[in-house]
């Protein structure tokens, strides 16, 4: 548990119309993409884990107005079929 490093081992995807994803959690050197990289979708980009402020391995999500996580502000998360998750959803591509 790092609370001077929350989010870990991250990494920020630049999108259309200023939204940036952040993923964050990822297991210590897991990472698989460099800064600037082209990303696509279904593409490996690292193995989760527990880095940060985080007590067990999943991975945190989240849409974004900035690249700086802290100072960008959350916007709500659209995926291709329009559908608005919620807190405790579940989301799948299958």
């Amino acid at each position: 548990m790092d609370e001077n490093n929350s989010a870990g081992n991250y990494l920020v995807i630049q999108h259309a119309n200023n939204e940036f994803s952040m993923i964050a959690h990822f297991k210590k050197n897991s990472i698989l993409v460099k800064p600037n990289e082209v990303v696509s979708e279904g593409q490996v980009i690292g193995k989760c884990g527990n880095s940060g402020n985080s007590s067990e391995p999943h991975i945190h999500f989240q849409v974004m107005d900035a690249l700086d996580i802290d100072t960008a502000k959350s916007i709500r998360i659209q995926f291709k079929n329009i559908k608005e998750p919620i807190q405790g959803d579940t989301i799948s591509n299958l």
